[in-house]
């Protein structure tokens, strides 16, 4: 296990290419993500996985990210992550170098065990895709004590 973590830079600057041409919301909360103002999400937490692979990453709001801690989300967050992963690997394929989108996203065919580059364009297998890879780990990491099924509530609902 690293002791610390890498930069986010290069994984911010790829959702922030994203954000230039489509607005984001927040797959926790649903709301709006300010390009200017968003933190990165591991949606399994670095402390379990301890990679920084876009793969895994979600851009969210700050306070969402901080509640969000390094609990597991519950399942019921999953089609929005894939469907955000999905924008993000279209919109980024149409504006990088073609060199440079292949580098960024080769983790996504090794570690989702893809069949080929060609079903990253496909939502229906990017999402068989990542329920055959996270479902597994999610049950890995319940069992190793990360508290699982969180769900967002935002503080505004509470009071």
């Amino acid at each position: 296990m690293p002791v610390k973590r890498d930069s986010l830079s290069k994984q911010t600057e790829y959702w922030k290419l994203v954000m230039k041409s489509q607005d984001l919301r927040c797959i926790y909360s649903g709301k709006v993500i300010d390009p200017n103002r968003f933190s990165l999400d591991h949606y399994l937490p670095w402390s379990f996985l301890a990679h920084d692979q876009l793969w895994n990453l979600a851009p969210t709001l700050p306070e969402v990210n901080s509640a969000k801690s390094n609990n597991l989300p519950s399942k019921e967050y999953l089609g929005k992550f894939v469907e955000l992963q999905y924008l993000g690997l279209i919109k980024t394929y149409d504006i990088l170098e073609k060199g440079k989108w292949k580098k960024q996203v080769e983790a996504y065919t090794s570690e989702l065990k893809l069949v080929n580059e060609d079903d990253l364009f496909s939502l229906g297998e990017l999402k068989k895709s990542y329920e055959r890879t996270i479902n597994p780990l999610l049950s890995l990491a319940s069992n190793q004590g990360f508290m699982p099924d969180w769900q967002y509530i935002s503080q505004s609902n509470l009071g």
